[in-house]
């Protein structure tokens, strides 16, 4: 393979890129005033061209992204109506942009030459290319040209840790001291060799020879209509475009309508490859700046990174301080002299990242480096990756739910310019606009946008915390908010309309009752009204076609909750939830003695649920079913399966209401403990569910410890301590206070006094002999 000449009278000059690089973007500018194209051509998929103007608008501002999506309903790809998506992110040092922008402002004609999204996943292999199974695919995947054997054998011949330092010491550092021709010719040589060690049946699989074919008619295409054509692709492919392989392109299509292309405001986070992007430069917020250092007036570029590391180097050092750090004007003097010191040593011309890195390693962090002293790498981290929010001029065609999510946010105050996490308290009860507040943000939660999530409050679809009258909610912009956004805008016009919708076809495809209260219960915080009765009239015909108890009962919890907190919420008492309760709770009845065998793991489940059943009976309009409960568990204890931690927990109720069933308890733990050693090993679930609901009895009965502990007392040593791990378990029920109490009493028993029971301090030489044995254990381990 020979590079291409880089000839400015040639009719078709192709510039090879890597994504987000400064060095590329600065000398691609040159060379576009040099050659002056007519018409310049840019990799991407072509079903965005009707959207490039956005991105030479004066009111755009980056990062900003094209956010490629595509439904599957044919089942061409796999599953029918998978959803398969993509980004093509944009940043002020992105050399697309770079060539889209000065194209623009030319005159010249431009356009992008990739297949469409759609024909690129056809090309592709399963699980390959654009297909790879993932949350976050990115268009300008890098893989061929960032990763491989050949990327690490070159690292480690030129002593360096990544590919990333590797090429920010010979491309971007050192590229911007070339000239334009050279720095061509040195991008074309390295982006040969990685070809050359890439098998062409791995470009084939992941469609990029077919993409490259088509790419290349279009260039061709091009040329006959124009004298000078300006070719900006990924490195990678030029070889490809020069020589194109012969590829049959896919024959299948997609019908109208099932792929879609949204300009979109991104951010640099999304755009760090720290955070899951899978190409272009890491650090974004560190390259930005050097761009705006490359287009300073009278800026020298022998200077540009250097300039950029001090910036970082000194707000790493302001950051630190306003935390309360003890950092001087010194350390910062000497974090820039160790990165200028270091980058002399490497070969660089200027100290860059990883020097920038290095140098607050070094002169920043004191003493070892562990989790609690590294705060100043992760303060240099976040300030490094930027914090840029884009925005997308006005008449940008976006969704209207996207829309209406910006203006919702604009009225609740909810900022969205910064990618910062932000908090906010909200006094739900009290403030009719924090209610409207909250309804939002579980409208986001319900749509699963990312975007914000609950801290502190009462959890009504858990039943926890109901005690709590504010709430404390989080939320951070990202872009994957307004990906989430895009997806969701087939759903409804307005965040509330795809809420709505959602919810309708949930309680539609529902089928058990505990799911469908659940729904209730969801549609209650966000706000949104049964208006036609029709989720009361659904969750109607579920309760009596359900016959499975945890179902059931998880309904009854909803609706109790829901009876608890309408009045508290300020909603109308317009629904007969009194009624449904009934209803579920008559079926949970006539279920609850033939559930006797559960499994462990359904053990907590059900105490919790039968527990809950217990509270609602003690006031009306249901204290009357209180009898019928109590009957019903009674008749649960006859059966001979009964697990013995949902034993305990029955017994524990029924004291609760007759404290006469002291003696059935007793007995019953005679029973576990004196019984066959299969029996005993049941003993401590027993206990576990008998003080998840009647922890008193340890407390306020004076004759059960006693009982308990003779008991215990008559156990063999392995027998104890086989118990001991699901006692710990059975204990956990009370409080530390409550612990302690119960230890002086049992103490009492045997004559110990409550001063005994304080352990000495273990003597120096002890921890030192544990820290040589940990030592010794290191070493040959």
């Amino acid at each position: 393979m020979t590079p291409p000449p880089f000839d400015l009278s040639a009719p078709c000059l192709y510039f090879p890129v890597r994504h987000h690089s400064p060095a590329c973007a600065y000398h691609l500018e040159r060379a576009m005033e040099a050659y002056r194209p007519q018409c310049v051509l840019v990799e991407g998929p072509e079903n965005a061209n009707h959207l490039l103007h956005l991105l030479s608008h004066p009111d755009a501002k980056t990062p900003l992204a094209f956010y490629y999506a595509l439904r599957d309903k044919t089942g061409l790809l796999g599953d029918k109506d998978d959803l398969y998506k993509c980004y093509y992110p944009f940043l002020a040092c992105s050399p697309e942009l770079t060539a889209l922008q000065w194209a623009a402002k030319a005159g010249a004609e431009a356009r992008f030459i990739d297949l469409s999204y759609g024909q690129i996943l056809l090309a592709s292999g399963k699980d390959r290319g654009l297909r790879r199974p993932g949350a976050r695919q990115s268009y300008q995947d890098e893989g061929y040209f960032s990763h491989g054997e050949f990327c690490r054998r070159l690292c480690e011949k030129t002593g360096l840790r990544s590919f990333d330092e590797f090429w920010e010491k010979y491309f971007e550092v050192n590229g911007l001291s070339m000239d334009t021709p050279e720095f061509v010719r040195q991008m074309h040589t390295y982006c040969m060799l990685t070809r050359e060690n890439t098998p062409p049946q791995e470009m084939e699989e992941d469609g990029c020879l077919a993409r490259e074919a088509h790419m290349a008619q279009a260039i061709a295409a091009a040329c006959t209509q124009h004298e000078r054509v300006l070719v900006v692709t990924g490195g990678f492919h030029t070889w490809g475009l020069l020589h194109p392989t012969q590829v049959t392109p896919p024959k299948d299509t997609f019908p109208d309508g099932a792929e879609q292309v949204y300009p979109m405001i991104y951010t640099m986070e999304a755009a760090d490859a720290l955070s899951g992007y899978a190409s272009g430069m890491p650090a974004p917020g560190f390259y930005h700046r050097v761009w705006e250092h490359l287009h300073e007036e009278d800026a020298a570029p022998a200077d540009a990174y250097a300039s950029a590391v001090l910036d970082f180097t000194a707000s790493t050092g302001r950051r630190l301080r306003h935390k309360g750090e003890a950092l001087s004007v010194a350390d910062e003097t000497c974090a820039m002299d160790m990165a200028r010191g270091l980058a002399w040593l490497r070969g660089k011309e200027q100290p860059g990242l990883y020097e920038l890195r290095d140098g607050v390693l070094t002169a920043f962090v004191k003493g070892e480096v562990t989790a609690a002293a590294c705060s100043p790498l992760e303060v240099l981290s976040r300030l490094t990756t930027g914090t840029q929010v884009g925005v997308l001029p006005d008449d940008a065609l976006v969704p209207p739910i996207v829309t209406d999510f910006q203006e919702q946010c604009a009225r609740l105050n909810l900022r969205l310019a910064s990618t910062q996490k932000q908090q906010t308290a909200l006094n739900i009860f009290s403030s009719p606009k924090h209610r409207e507040t909250s309804r939002f943000l579980h409208r986001t939660v319900f749509l699963d946008l990312g975007f914000a999530w609950l801290e502190k409050g009462p959890d009504l679809a858990s039943g926890r915390n109901l005690s709590l009258i504010r709430e404390t909610w989080s939320w951070r912009w990202t872009g994957n908010v307004m990906a989430q956004l895009v997806d969701q805008s087939v759903s409804g016009g307005t965040v509330e309309e795809a809420c709505a919708l959602l919810l309708d076809r949930q309680m539609a495809q529902t089928a058990l009752s505990g799911e469908g209260a659940k729904l209730l219960v969801q549609g209650f915080l966000m706000g949104l009204e049964d208006r036609t009765g029709s989720f009361h009239t659904r969750l109607r015909d579920l309760v009596a076609a359900d016959g499975d108890f945890f179902s059931l009962s998880h309904a009854c919890a909803h609706l109790s909750t829901l009876l608890e907190m309408r009045r508290l919420y300020r909603q109308p008492d317009s629904y007969d939830y009194t009624g449904l309760l009934d209803q579920c709770f008559g079926k949970v009845l006539v279920l609850l003695p033939s559930i006797a065998a559960i499994k462990d793991a359904q053990l907590d489940d059900c105490i919790s649920l039968i527990a809950r059943l217990y509270q609602l009976t003690g006031q009306p309009p249901f204290d009357a079913r209180r009898a019928s409960l109590l009957s019903a568990l009674e008749a649960l204890l006859t059966d001979p399966d009964l697990h013995p931690g949902l034993h305990g927990g029955v017994l524990g109720l029924l004291y609760g209401a007759d404290p006469q069933w002291l003696t059935e308890i007793e007995k019953a733990c005679g029973g576990y403990l004196r019984g066959t050693r299969e029996k005993m090993l049941q003993s401590a679930s027993f206990l576990r569910g008998l003080f998840s609901t009647a922890r008193d009895l340890l407390l306020v009965s004076q004759q059960f410890l006693p009982s308990l502990d003779c008991l215990f007392s008559r156990l063999e040593d392995p027998d104890f301590l086989a118990l001991l791990p699901e006692l710990r378990l059975a204990f956990r029920y009370f409080t530390p206070m409550e612990a302690a109490r119960i230890a002086r009493r049992a103490a009492a028993l045997h004559g110990v006094t409550p001063a005994e029971l304080r352990r000495p301090a273990a003597p120096p030489g002890m921890y030192a002999y544990g820290e040589a044995l940990d030592a010794w254990a290191v070493e040959r381990l």
